[in-house]
């Protein structure tokens, strides 16, 4: 494809490096588009696959782009986006358009709850695969996202119990960029100043917050009403209890180098 258009135009004009990036930037157009088409009544293997190709695609991008880099580099990066893109299209679903997830329980999704859904899923779907193929996570980690998995895939192929998903993937992801950005401070040996100082912090504490303040509350209006179906309540209770074991690490790391250490200053 490279050197036919190169010859048509008489001269070297893309690279195969460039129209491989070219031909990445269509598919996530392409893709992009379909998840927001997508009209339930049919089943939706097709935005499915669409939307793997898309994270997939993207990571084969940054790959290209950033090929100095590891794949656990260009991964997170990935990891990243997603984090933004669904935590800012969740909060403007939940707290700017309406209505509050905890007043809309049981009800059919709508279109915004459908595109993050399938977002959602497709990125799970890569980043499962891509940790069970290079070993980098533990169980727990596994775990929660095979939960995810199975939520997601719930909520899309039933058309119901979108808005308690979605504001889960809110609660779920809003710290998942601050961890990402700790994770990048290492990298460039930027960790052990008063930004990682902070950002650590920050990542505790707003994790404790809407994992178990919002979060609790969010779990005991759900298990209370009859509206959510069974399985939604499950899976946001075993989310419940994995981000317990989290919480437990964390809080041991947080102790560790914090409290601790501040202790031995005071003596």
């Amino acid at each position: 494809l490279s050197s036919g258009i190169n010859a048509e135009y008489g001269g070297s004009i893309l690279s195969k490096q460039q129209l491989q990036v070219l031909f990445i930037m269509t598919q996530i157009l392409q893709t992009g588009l379909s998840l927001l088409t997508w009209q339930p009544g049919s089943v939706p293997l097709y935005q499915i696959c669409l939307s793997i190709s898309l994270w997939s695609s993207l990571y084969f991008l940054v790959r290209q782009v950033l090929w100095e880099r590891s794949a656990e580099y260009c991964c997170r990066l990935i990891t990243l986006l997603h984090g933004l893109t669904v935590t800012t299209v969740s909060a403007l679903l939940h707290f700017y358009l309406g209505p509050a997830p905890w007043k809309y329980f049981g009800h059919e999704n709508s279109p915004a709850h459908n595109f993050v859904l399938l977002l959602s899923l497709g990125y799970f779907l890569f980043d499962f695969a891509w940790c069970c193929y290079m070993g980098s996570e533990g169980i727990a980690m596994l775990t929660h996202h095979l939960v995810s998995l199975i939520g997601l895939s719930y909520a899309i192929f039933l058309h119901r119990c979108g808005s308690e998903v979605t504001a889960v993937c809110f609660g779920a992801e809003i710290t998942n960029p601050i961890l990402q950005f700790r994770w990048f401070l290492r990298e460039h040996n930027q960790y052990h100043t008063i930004i990682g100082v902070i950002n650590d912090y920050l990542f505790v504490f707003s994790f404790a917050f809407w994992r178990f303040g919002i979060g609790s509350y969010f779990l005991y209006e759900a298990l209370l009403t009859d509206k959510v179906d069974w399985m939604i309540k499950a899976g946001g209770s075993s989310l419940y209890l994995i981000s317990i074991v989290f919480m437990y690490s964390i809080g041991k790391f947080f102790i560790r180098k914090y409290v601790w250490k501040m202790k031995k200053k005071k003596e």
